[in-house]
């Protein structure tokens, strides 16, 4: 097997002196390279020519830039037809997809298996050895990015951020704060004293005809003496929260209704303001005075 290893770009056909030569070579460059043993022959399949045809395909898709197809073109005959070659060129399309590793490990298995088949390192040995130390360094290069821009990202930083001064809109709605407010606990309270106080005095009420039927109804359900106690006990539980309920309800209501009034107080004071008199002098082609101004 004729093999080049030098880079895709770099190379020109030639075939009629190998085919006439070897038969079925690899039509890659002008220099020859020692062939490699051909793997045995599987009933009279051809792997070394279909290596070939699927490297010309790959050759054809690094050409054209299709760098992801044209690794699978390069795999798939490496696993056909096992060639120095094939590694050298698996290394070029990772190194154009950046995947620096794959690359390196692709170069070294080149060096390593030429000189294995062939017994010496080739011609480019110190170019590929050049491109192993480049792409290492990138390596590198990039980890120290990385771990630059990780350790900056960790740091403390400080947002200064300028925030518009709120506007004092107390002259604007004087009371408003409050009326809210009020308005609010009033609807609370309201809600809770008879809310609250409807739902217990239900199962007060409830509570006291179950005692009513033991006591005077002829106990139709059989309630026993100590159940019949439960029931009272709960009654009067039914009732306290009842009781508690419309207190807190009240409670929070008279709040609420204070603070609506203190509002609304507020809110006519202020409207009162613009109505209060004012002097001021005047003067006119008929002489000077004061002009008393306002709502008397």
């Amino acid at each position: 097997m004729t093999i080049d290893p030098r880079p895709l770009h770099e190379r020109a056909l030639d075939t009629g002196a190998r085919l006439l030569a070897a038969g079925v070579c690899l039509c890659l460059a002008s220099a020859p390279l020692p062939a490699l043993a051909a793997p045995a022959e599987d009933e009279g399949i051809d792997t070394e020519k279909k290596a070939m045809d699927v490297y010309n395909q790959g050759k054809e898709a690094y050409d054209s830039g299709d760098y992801d197809e044209a690794l699978q073109l390069f795999l798939e005959a490496q696993s056909l037809f096992p060639s120095p070659v094939f590694h050298y060129n698996i290394g070029l399309c990772h190194e154009s997809l950046e995947n620096f590793e794959q690359a390196i490990i692709s170069y070294k298995a080149y060096l390593r298996s030429y000189e294995s088949a062939y017994g010496e390192q080739p011609d480019d040995q110190v170019n590929t050895e050049n491109k192993i130390s480049r792409l290492e360094q990138a390596i590198e290069d990039k980890k120290a990015e990385e771990e630059a821009a990780a350790a900056k990202a960790s740091e403390p930083q400080v947002i200064i951020q300028e925030v518009p001064a709120e506007e004092d809109d107390s002259n604007k709605a004087p009371g408003r704060a409050l009326i809210i407010a009020g308005g609010a606990l009033t609807a609370v309270g309201v809600g809770v004293a008879a809310g609250g106080g409807a739902v217990f005095g239900l199962q007060a009420q409830d509570f006291a005809n179950q005692l009513d039927a033991v006591y005077t109804g002829g106990n139709p359900n059989k309630v026993t003496l100590e159940q019949a106690r439960g029931i009272d006990s709960s009654g009067r539980s039914a009732q306290t929260n009842q009781i508690v309920m419309i207190s807190v309800g009240s409670a929070v209501g008279l709040v609420g209704v204070g603070l609506l009034v203190g509002g609304l107080m507020q809110k006519k004071k202020a409207g009162s303001k613009g109505e209060t008199p004012t002097v001021a002098p005047t003067a006119g082609p008929e002489g000077a005075g004061l002009m008393i101004s306002g709502r008397f």
